[in-house]
């Protein structure tokens, strides 16, 4: 299973050059979590200025066969042990450790930042 960062779902839902292969990447499935969902409502807002469209994009990923993980304290924590071994910030890390909890083998993310980490990043 693939875990999806923000900007692979956020992409997936207005118009620039990453939206067609962001939609094939969500199509396929994999595992996101809470956080992901609401930094992506709030990027297609900033862009599009449409929180309907945001809405209904964040809908259809909760109907879609994308699997979320909320987060909870144990990954809340496992994330504050691990942030000073890695160059990511606090979200990031939220991101990876539910990507590593669940034995994810990639992220797929633009993000540069997921790089040279026990998963391996993937563009879509």
């Amino acid at each position: 299973m693939k875990f999806l960062d923000t900007n692979v779902i956020a992409k997936a839902f207005y118009n620039n050059p990453h939206r067609s292969n962001c939609q094939k990447e969500i199509s396929k499935g994999g595992l996101t979590n809470t956080f992901v969902l609401a930094e992506a409502f709030e990027s297609i807002f900033k862009v599009t200025k449409d929180k309907d469209r945001a809405e209904r994009a964040i809908r259809s990923i909760l109907q879609s066969q994308i699997m979320v993980i909320e987060i909870n304290q144990n990954i809340l924590f496992e994330s504050i042990k691990r942030i000073s071994k890695f160059n990511l910030d606090m979200f990031d890390m939220i991101h990876y450790v539910c990507a590593l909890i669940e034995g994810c083998e990639s992220i797929v993310s633009y993000d540069t930042d997921f790089d040279n980490l026990d998963i391996p990043r993937e563009e879509p």
